[in-house]
């Protein structure tokens, strides 16, 4: 039997969990469940010991390198209110404008972000009787921002709000 080898210098390393846990939950505690569906994904976090569940519905729109160019979650409020929870790229700055056309309907909802890190941007958009009637329309929506980083003018985005009405209806 041939001796062990020893272990070169380490290049390998165990990868951590995506899953960045809540303050105060231990390992093991907490499930993720992700069901994919027709261009969006429910996503569901669950603590375990406290039985609590918490979902969105999340879809994302990249670009040719693969970096996010939009994305946008819905999901419920502390109260239980509906939101939208708009992602844009950094770049597009905090205080700009960003348009979301939806397909039946004539004037196009105009909102700014919020909040920028480095990487994101946010908006938090309420889910009012518009944009209600737009998802159960499972309407198709156009996205506009200015981006600096685009020379080339705004950036547009078309989507569809194909499938959320089915992955809110898996929630409950």
């Amino acid at each position: 039997m041939a001796a062990q080898e020893p272990l070169s210098q380490p290049r390998y390393s165990i990868k951590p969990s995506e899953v960045v846990l809540p303050e105060g939950v231990a390992l093991g505690q907490y499930r993720r469940v992700i069901r994919p569906f027709a261009n969006w994904t429910l996503i569901c976090d669950e603590n375990l010991k406290k039985k609590q569940r918490v979902c969105n519905i999340t879809q994302t729109i990249i670009d040719e390198r693969g970096a996010m160019a939009f994305s946008w979650s819905l999901a419920g409020t502390s109260n239980g209110n509906p939101i939208m929870i708009i992602r844009v790229p950094a770049s597009v700055g905090k205080g700009n404008p960003v348009q979301i056309s939806f397909s039946s309907q004539k004037n196009p909802v105009n909102a700014k972000t919020e909040d920028c890190d480095q990487t994101i941007c946010l908006i938090l958009l309420p889910v009012g009787p518009v944009l209600r009637e737009q998802i159960n329309k499972q309407v198709d929506v156009r996205i506009t921002y200015a981006n600096p980083e685009n020379g080339d003018g705004p950036v547009v985005i078309g989507t569809t709000l194909k499938g959320l009405p089915t992955a809110l209806a898996a929630i409950k």
